[in-house]
C-alpha cells in the first residue's frame, strides 16, 4: 500500500506541476497579447522630412499670402533671409486685394529681414518665365543667382475650368513651363547625403546635408545677425532640386508629377497643343527651348507634407480668400482621422486626403 500511496503522490504531484505551467504560459501568453494590443493602439511617431537645410538657397514661387515664407524664416526653421527669395505671380496690389492677410504677414517678413527686405520679395513673376525676373536671376552676368531648393507650393492655374480633363491638362502645362524655366537656375554639384547614401569624410571638406528631420536650424543669435548685418546670397555647392506639393487626391494626383518629370520632352508638345490656352501674353518655350535646357528630370523622393510643421503658415487658393472655403488653421488641407458623428463633428473643412511633396531634379 505504501508503494501504490508514493505512486498515486508522484502522479499528483506531476499532474499539478503541469497544470500550473500551463496556467503560467496562459497568463504569459494573455499579457503579451494586451502588450501587442497597447502598442498597436499608440500611433507610430511620423517621420518628418525637413527639405531645406540650414545653408539651402530657397526659391519660393507662386506665393499667396506668404504665409509659407514667414513661417520658414520664423522658429523653429529661422531660414536666413539672405537665402530666401518669396514669389508671387501676382502684383503686390492683387496680393492686398486677394489675401486680407497678406499685408500683415509681408509687414513681419520686411521687418524679420531688416536690411534684406528689398531683396526678399519679388512680385509679378510667371513661374513659367523665370528668365524675366532679375531677382531670380541675378542681375550681372559674372554673379548668377542660383538655388539649390525651389518650392512651389500647391499649384493650380486658378481658371475654373469645369471640364476635369482641361483642368488637368491646363495645371499640367503649367508645371511643365514651371520645369523647363527654373532648370537653368539650379544649383549645381554633388546631389545631398540623403540621395546618395554616401557621406563625406575629412575634416577640409565641406559638410553635406544630414538626415532632413535633424538638420541644424539658426539660433536666436544667428537670426539676429543676419537680420542686422548684410550677407550676399551664398548657394551651397550641391545639386539643386525643385520641390512640388499637392493634394494627393483627385482631381490633383491625375496631374502625374512624377511623369511630368521623366518625359517632359516627350509629353510637352502634345500638352500644350491640347492644353486650353492660357492668358494672352504668357510666355511658351519651344521645343529647341527644352533641348537647350536639358530639362528632363529624375524623382529624388516624396514625402507627406504636413502643414504642422510650418507654425503660422495658412494655405490659400489661387483665386484669393473664399468665405466659407478657406480656413484659418488648414483645416481644408489636414486629413479626416473618422468619419464625422453628432457628438463629434469634423465640419466640411477637414480634407480627406494627405498633401504629398515631389522632390524632382535634373538628370
Amino acid at each position: 500500500m505504501a508503494k501504490r500511496d508514493k505512486g498515486t503522490l508522484r502522479a499528483a504531484l506531476a499532474k499539478h506541476r503541469a497544470r500550473s505551467q500551463q496556467r503560467a504560459d496562459e497568463k504569459r501568453k494573455a499579457t503579451v497579447g494586451q502588450a501587442s494590443k497597447a502598442a498597436a493602439s499608440v500611433p507610430s511617431k511620423k517621420r518628418t522630412v525637413m527639405p531645406f537645410a540650414p545653408d539651402d538657397s530657397v526659391l519660393l514661387v507662386g506665393e499667396g499670402n506668404f504665409s509659407f515664407t514667414l513661417a520658414l524664416m520664423s522658429p523653429p526653421h529661422n531660414h536666413p533671409p539672405q537665402q530666401i527669395l518669396a514669389t508671387s505671380y501676382d502684383t503686390e496690389a492683387e496680393v492686398y486685394e486677394k489675401y486680407p492677410d497678406a499685408r500683415a504677414i509681408i509687414t513681419q517678413i520686411r521687418a524679420k529681414a531688416g536690411l534684406h527686405a528689398d531683396r526678399i520679395l519679388a512680385f509679378g513673376v510667371d513661374a513659367g518665365a523665370l528668365h524675366k525676373c532679375e531677382a531670380v536671376t541675378g542681375n550681372r552676368k559674372d554673379d548668377p543667382r542660383r538655388w539649390s531648393k525651389v518650392w512651389f507650393g500647391f499649384p493650380h492655374v486658378g481658371a475654373g475650368h469645369k471640364d476635369e480633363q482641361r483642368n488637368v491638362l491646363a495645371n499640367q502645362l503649367l508645371l511643365l513651363r514651371f520645369l523647363v524655366s527654373v532648370a537653368p537656375y539650379l544649383t549645381q554639384g554633388r546631389a545631398p547625403t540623403y540621395v546618395t547614401g554616401k557621406t563625406r569624410r575629412g575634416s577640409d571638406e565641406e559638410d553635406e546635408d544630414e538626415d532632413d528631420s535633424e538638420s541644424q536650424v539658426a539660433t536666436a543669435d544667428d537670426v539676429f545677425a543676419e537680420h542686422t548685418v548684410w550677407r550676399p546670397l551664398l548657394p551651397p555647392a550641391r545639386q539643386g532640386s525643385v520641390l512640388i506639393t499637392i493634394r494627393n487626391v483627385s482631381p490633383y494626383t491625375p496631374w502625374n508629377i512624377p511623369m511630368l518629370g521623366k518625359k517632359l520632352r516627350s509629353v510637352f508638345g502634345p500638352i500644350a497643343a491640347s492644353a486650353p490656352p492660357p492668358p494672352k501674353g504668357t510666355f511658351m518655350p519651344t521645343l529647341a527651348d527644352l533641348e537647350q535646357a536639358g530639362t528632363e528630370y529624375v524623382v529624388w523622393r516624396s514625402f507627406e507634407f504636413d502643414p504642422r510643421m510650418w507654425k503660422g503658415y495658412s494655405h490659400r487658393r489661387t483665386v484669393g480668400f473664399v468665405d466659407g472655403l478657406s480656413t484659418a488653421n488648414n483645416e481644408d488641407l489636414l486629413r479626416r482621422t473618422a468619419p464625422p458623428s453628432a457628438s463629434k463633428p469634423q465640419g466640411r473643412h477637414v480634407g480627406t486626403g494627405e498633401c504629398r511633396t515631389f522632390e524632382l531634379a535634373l538628370r
